[in-house]
């Protein structure tokens, strides 16, 4: 069995220690040491994209490999839970559970390397999920060309769902999220004349409410989104006019071909309101992740292996949330499920500054990744 106390430490280190994005440089100090007393006959640690780790099991011949994957990063939020082991990071928190997930995954690790598990396996440490994402780079970068991956999985705490609880669903469980802003460019003048100069402030108004309105009437009832403007930045000062207006937003989806008709529409409203206030209008786009999709021989499987070891399972509804795991279900059979971990004490949701789930909630996670892995490798 797994060193419970052992892995329960290393999250209290891990939250200790929050890092955004491609910045998680200690954190993988601490994920080394941690797993420095591995066998080195059964495993290879790659560091990869400076600040990600995959750490290779190999113990079967001619098997094909089976990949766990956990994400690093944190937020930037101030947290406010009072624990001993709270963010010693100033504006930083593991307030997405990160902390938990890399704490799950280096549980299954040690639980392999007592076991010796007849497989293959590669264990992913994936830094920047949260933005601009890690997933993508490191599929793009070759690194797991050579191997025959069967399957990929991956977990997310859920305080949605009660402690002991798992929920997956078949096919898409989170949306196809994409950043944007829409920038327009004018020409400042004194607030005593502002026909001299070309205001932004009034164009990006008009294209806020009017492409609010417009949605209603060119994406079809059926086609569900999410579309959300977050912010407006405009203007230096009140007696100036305003020579730069940028909106910044992001919508969600579940098919590709409804972000089309939103790139589509938003471009044409840009272009045609920019026009009509004699400005330059720009449409920019962030971050995107596909959509999730999970796979229904993997979903089968889950569900099976959750009852079996006593927990309880349940199949959620699709969340229009956003995740770049979803750019390994596009190359790989994959599947993630949420992790409940709400109990009477912890009911703080994702991305809050209370947000700490249990220690225990990691033996959970742990029990049903381990459980997962000797299913599939049935298969082989």
């Amino acid at each position: 069995m797994i060193e419970i106390g052992k892995v329960h430490e290393l999250r209290h280190r891990l939250h200790k220690n929050p890092e955004g994005g491609f910045r998680e440089y200690e954190t993988k100090k601490i994920l080394l040491k941690f797993l420095s007393d591995l066998p080195k006959n059964y495993f290879k640690i790659y560091e990869v994209l400076e600040t990600g780790l995959v750490v290779e099991y190999r113990n079967a011949e001619n098997k094909s490999f089976v990949l766990f994957r956990a994400d690093m990063d944190a937020l930037p939020i101030e947290e406010e839970t009072n624990v001993d082991f709270a963010s010693e990071n100033p504006g930083w928190m593991h307030a997405c559970g990160h902390d938990i997930h890399m704490s799950v995954l280096t549980g299954l690790i040690k639980q392999v390397a007592r076991e010796l598990s007849e497989a293959n396996i590669l264990f992913f440490f994936q830094p920047a999920e949260e933005g601009p994402g890690g997933a993508k780079p490191f599929l793009e970068s070759g690194f797991l060309d050579s191997y025959d991956v069967k399957a990929a999985f991956a977990l997310h705490v859920s305080p949605d769902y009660k402690m002991g609880t798992v929920a997956s669903k078949e096919g898409v469980i989170f949306a196809s999220p994409t950043e944007f802003d829409v920038i327009f460019k004018g020409e400042s003048a004194h607030g005593a004349k502002p026909d001299e100069g070309r205001d932004t402030i009034l164009p990006a108004s008009e294209f806020i409410t009017a492409f609010y309105s417009a949605l209603t009437r060119f994406i079809p009832e059926e086609e569900r989104y999410v579309f959300t403007i977050g912010k407006l930045v405009a203007g230096d000062r009140r007696n100036i006019v305003a020579e730069k207006s940028i909106i910044e937003g992001t919508y969600r989806v579940l098919d590709i071909k409804t972000k089309e008709k939103i790139d589509e529409l938003m471009e044409r409203f840009t272009e045609n309101i920019s026009k009509t206030w004699k400005v330059q209008g720009e449409v920019r786009y962030g971050a995107y992740y596909p959509v999730l999709m999970n796979d229904s021989r993997l979903f089968k499987a889950l569900a099976k292996t959750v009852k079996s070891i006593g927990l309880e399972f349940a199949e959620c509804e699709t969340k229009f949330t956003g995740e770049d795991f979803a750019f390994f279900s596009q190359r790989y059979p994959s599947l993630m499920f949420w992790l409940g971990c709400a109990t009477e004490t912890m009911k703080a949701g994702l991305h809050t500054s209370k947000f700490l789930p249990e220690d225990r909630c990691i033996d959970f996670g742990v029990k049903v990744f381990y459980s997962l892995l000797k299913e599939v490798s049935k298969e082989d």
